[in-house]
């Protein structure tokens, strides 16, 4: 079945409900998508609409993030857990994975300790070391905690990468905000998420070794978060992997350049 938007499904996984994106394509390999640290499943929406004809497309809006219940704790290894109740229930028979920063650390996780469920693995600016760019101070001005409106947001998000330009901006706004019983705009993602995020003691780098499946890493040739020679021995590590790097990019690829991402998941997903 070929979709004008997605069906909101709600999976519940030892207590948790978890809401997914379901694209529709029954009888296409099944792919699902998950999006980095305070986003959410409609981040992925444009990637979605390129990808719907040649795969059965889930998003998944992870635990305390987007319309999924908040959590007591958040990290890879709980993740695993809502993946594995996700995957399990909703019958995704050896799906293709797609993770963004957390969402890539994620499938990470979950590929390593369940190899033979995934059929490739995409894991997106993110990997076993984290730049030390990326606990540099912002140098725009601070988030406040409440927005005016969908415009102010969005010119906020124009200002720390105008990559994907002001109309993206606007639109994945829409997508990413709630308004409070006293009527002021917050982003979506539980506080939380923030709150009561843990570093579990985890072997990165023993966890891209154990990775079977074919794997390619992507990098924003810009990116503060994954350092290109980080990415280069993930490749080599990783037992199939291979490494591109996205020109005109920095952390969220699929936003900031989406047809160079399109040609490169084109390319080791051959469609």
């Amino acid at each position: 079945m070929n979709l004008l938007r997605p069906i909101e499904r709600d999976v519940a996984v030892k207590g948790l409900r978890l809401r997914v994106l379901d694209w529709g394509g029954s009888g296409r390999p099944p792919l699902l998508l998950l999006h980095g640290f305070t986003g959410h499943a409609h981040a992925w929406d444009t990637l979605s609409l390129a990808l719907q004809p040649h795969f059965h497309v889930y998003a998944l809006d992870q635990r305390g993030h987007g319309d999924s219940d908040p959590a007591d704790v958040y990290n890879a290894v709980v993740a695993f857990d809502d993946l594995s109740g996700v995957i399990d229930q909703l019958d995704l028979r050896s799906p293709i994975l797609i993770g963004l920063s957390m969402g890539g650390r994620n499938a990470m996780y979950f590929t390593a300790k369940r190899p033979d469920d995934v059929a490739r693995l995409v894991i997106v600016d993110i990997g076993p070391e984290i730049s030390a760019r990326a606990s540099a101070p912002s140098s725009g001005p601070p988030e406040p905690d409440t927005w005016e409106s969908i415009e102010q947001a969005a010119r906020h998000l124009l200002h720390a990468n105008p990559y994907p330009g002001i109309h993206y901006y606007r639109w994945v706004v829409s997508q990413s905000l709630r308004q409070r019983a006293d009527g002021a705009l917050v982003w979506k993602w539980h506080p939380t998420v923030k709150t009561h995020r843990t570093q579990p003691d985890v072997d990165w780098w023993g966890i891209v070794r154990a990775i079977k499946p074919p794997t390619l890493v992507l990098r924003g040739a810009e990116s503060t978060v994954l350092d290109r020679d980080v990415a280069e021995r993930m490749a080599k590590e990783l037992p199939r992997g291979t490494f591109v790097e996205i020109p005109r990019a920095v952390h969220t690829l699929h936003e900031d350049n989406p047809e160079a991402v399109l040609a490169a998941l084109r390319e080791f997903l051959g469609f």
